[in-house]
């Protein structure tokens, strides 16, 4: 067994366009629980990123593009990170080049069976595979310290510019906040809100019917740093054949 989830993602998606699931409700086999122990280890070493706007240094990130075919799972190398100036007005429209995944994670066993996991899972939801999917994959860790906090989303409530999207907590320390909110507007309520605590707390969600934003950590306490750690993976259906 690789990477399954005991909740009916498939219709949540398809009905309401999203679904928040539970660390709990993953099951990894034996091989792959060993594989996510080993891949969180690669949050402890990430990059700066150089795109935060007013010269912020809250954010660390790594990234990487696939390309997910009957053939398998390729990597795209070089390949930037490109929002629109609609999806992202505040850092989007232009490529972004992150650190790049280094090759322990992007061979990591447990992420490659997340990634076919969720892509299985849009598979469904679309009704049919597409030739293929692209997806691009972040490993984000956000820091807070004493009187100053840390911005997951510093665009506000958002869409990301892609077919579906996969948001899993790896991990936080020392921090409060990181609260997710759920959209179906700009301007609407919330549909839905969660604070992610547990590893593989995630957010499943079709990103054309969904807008979601993520509220500032904030050191706990008397601890002078915290952070929250994030694996994103955003999936475009795309014409390729790998």
């Amino acid at each position: 067994m690789g990477v399954e989830v005991t909740v009916d993602l498939v219709n949540s998606l398809v009905g309401q366009g999203y679904r928040l699931v539970r660390g709990t409700d993953f099951r990894l086999g034996p091989d792959c629980a060993l594989a996510f122990e080993e891949f969180r280890a690669a949050w402890e070493d990430l990059p700066p990123d150089g795109y935060l706007p007013a010269g912020g240094t809250y954010r660390h990130r790594r990234h990487a593009k696939f390309l997910l075919a009957p053939t398998g799972l390729v990597r795209l190398r070089g390949a930037g990170y490109h929002q629109s100036a609609e999806a992202n007005p505040l850092i989007g429209g232009k490529v972004r080049d992150f650190a790049p995944f280094r090759e322990r994670e992007a061979r990591n066993p447990f992420f490659r069976a997340l990634v076919h996991h969720n892509a299985a899972t849009f598979d469904r939801c679309a009704g049919q595979a597409p030739p293929s999917w692209e997806v691009d994959a972040h490993l984000i860790r956000v820091t807070a310290r004493a009187g100053a906090r840390g911005q997951p989303s510093p665009e506000g409530r958002h869409r990301d510019g892609f077919d579906y999207i996969a948001l899993h907590h790896v991990g936080r320390a020392n921090v409060t906040g990181g609260r997710t909110t759920l959209y179906a507007a700009e301007d609407g309520p919330p549909l839905a809100a969660t604070t992610f605590t547990r590893p593989l707390d995630s957010l499943y969600a079709q990103d054309a019917r969904i807008l979601h934003d993520v509220s500032p950590v904030s050191v706990a306490g008397p601890a002078a740093r915290g952070h929250r750690d994030m694996l994103l993976m955003s999936f475009r259906a795309s014409g390729g054949t790998g």
